[in-house]
């Protein structure tokens, strides 16, 4: 009877304990930050396991060079999903769920429309495309192209999992594909597939992942609503336009060089310039659950005229202090960092240096800190519905790119230009951040 009154409380307290930690916004941190940070350790080993299966000579350069495109278009889609979370976190924090209902048939109409037109272009630019990059197939882009589509479709039952806030949901997703991703390239790769293989992964990996987030969210897919004079999803499709636009740039900010270095320099120099990258940007990657937590929280606090300073604030101190700890640890591990994205290439990799002597990869990790820090403030201004900084974005990419064309000589100059475009672009944002109006009782 003791161990019965004296456990009863006790797991009540545990029990709320548990549901605050899950309700708060550390809690949330917690959560996504885990599983951005799984998927992307499994989506490097993913390039790290490449490396070594594809041995043919300029194989993963190619592959790499096609990545980055990749990440340029189907992350820029991560705009669809920005979108749909701000509308869903507004319709949520109000009890609308029918017009998440409306919003969700609506956008998968035109997904699938998105989609098809996507494949349709990678077939139509598939050969000029493979004589610019100087890839082995045509086949290549068409492949990519399929999974662009799957991408852009994707990014509406993950928006629906962000906006709600259902943060395990979207982190079990976010996990799943990567894995699929990782074993279905492995299998297709060992199959004799090779390059084919890698870069068609991520399309059998998302076709599988989209099944089963349609099937346990089928009410918004499939179910009925009696609103839908009530709410016009073209409201949403307004919205889209300076959101695709900031969410393509910053990727593009930070994948086009990727490509440039395959176009200007050796074979050879855009290999090491690859593994070098594989390191140096996963700092850009790692900081992306606070975003994910970040934006929708502040969507839905501005919906209801709550404070949103507090939710930045403690957003940017996460990305820092995880952005920080990757470089610094690079900073002292080069040749450890290097070896284990690069392997034995991975010694040669770390002994270049660029400018105030630093080594390659500890510059890729403090380029890639400055724009992660960039995106999560862009995020925040367009969940304001601020959007005049998308410009200055825009002229930032067309600097960088004619920055690494007509001075990048040496692979650490191509990250001076980005470095010195990014911290302009990063003091910009946070002015245009801090000077956002403070709501009523908010300091």
């Amino acid at each position: 009877m003791i161990y019965g009154q004296v456990e009863t409380p006790l797991k009540t307290r545990l029990v709320k304990l548990l549901a605050d930690l899950k309700g708060s916004i550390i809690g949330a941190f917690g959560v996504m930050v885990v599983a951005v940070t799984a998927a992307g350790v499994l989506n490097y080993a993913f390039n790290i396991v490449m490396t070594r299966f594809l041995g043919k000579a300029g194989a993963f350069g190619e592959f790499y060079a096609l990545s980055a495109i990749f990440l340029i278009v189907s992350i820029g889609a991560g705009s669809f999903q920005t979108v749909i979370a701000k509308y869903v976190a507004g319709f949520s924090t109000k009890g609308e769920q029918d017009k998440i209902t409306v919003l969700t048939r609506y956008f998968s109409r035109w997904f699938l429309y998105a989609s098809a037109c996507v494949i349709a272009l990678s077939v139509l630019i598939a050969y000029p495309l493979a004589r610019m990059l100087k890839l082995e197939s045509p086949l290549y882009v068409v492949i990519l192209g399929s999974s662009v589509a799957v991408s852009v479709y994707i990014t509406l039952p993950y928006g629906i999992l962000q906006g709600m806030e259902r943060f395990v949901f979207l982190g079990g997703a976010t996990v799943a594909t990567a894995v699929l991703r990782l074993v279905f390239g492995i299998i297709l790769v060992l199959l004799g597939a090779g390059v084919y293989g890698a870069l068609g992964a991520a399309t059998a990996a998302g076709l599988v992942v989209i099944l089963v987030l349609i099937a346990s969210s089928r009410e918004y897919f499939f179910g009925k609503t009696s609103s839908e004079e009530e709410f016009h999803p073209i409201a949403a499709v307004k919205y889209l336009l300076p959101v695709a636009s900031a969410m393509f740039l910053i990727l593009f900010l930070t994948q086009v060089d990727a490509v440039l270095v395959k176009a200007l320099f050796s074979r050879k120099e855009a290999d090491i310039y690859s593994y070098a990258a594989l390191a140096g940007k996963a700092v850009f990657f790692f900081p992306d659950g606070i975003s994910l937590v970040m934006f929708p929280r502040v969507s839905a606090l501005k919906a209801r005229g709550e404070p949103t300073k507090r939710v930045l604030y403690l957003s940017l101190a996460a990305v820092v202090l995880i952005v920080c700890a990757v470089t610094i640890f690079y900073q002292f591990f080069p040749v450890l960092s290097a070896r284990f994205f690069a392997g034995s290439r991975g010694v040669s990799i770390a002994r270049i240096r660029g400018f105030l002597g630093l080594r390659l990869v500890v510059l890729f990790g403090l380029v890639m800190s400055i724009y992660a820090i960039l995106k999560l403030i862009a995020l925040y201004l367009l969940a304001h519905e601020r959007t005049r900084f998308v410009f200055f974005l825009l002229a930032g990419g067309l600097i960088q790119v004619l920055g690494i064309i007509f001075f990048a000589r040496r692979l650490p100059d191509v990250l001076l230009v980005m470095l010195c475009v990014g911290l302009v672009l990063l003091v910009y944002n946070l002015l245009l951040a801090l000077r956002v109006p403070i709501t009523k009782g908010e300091t």
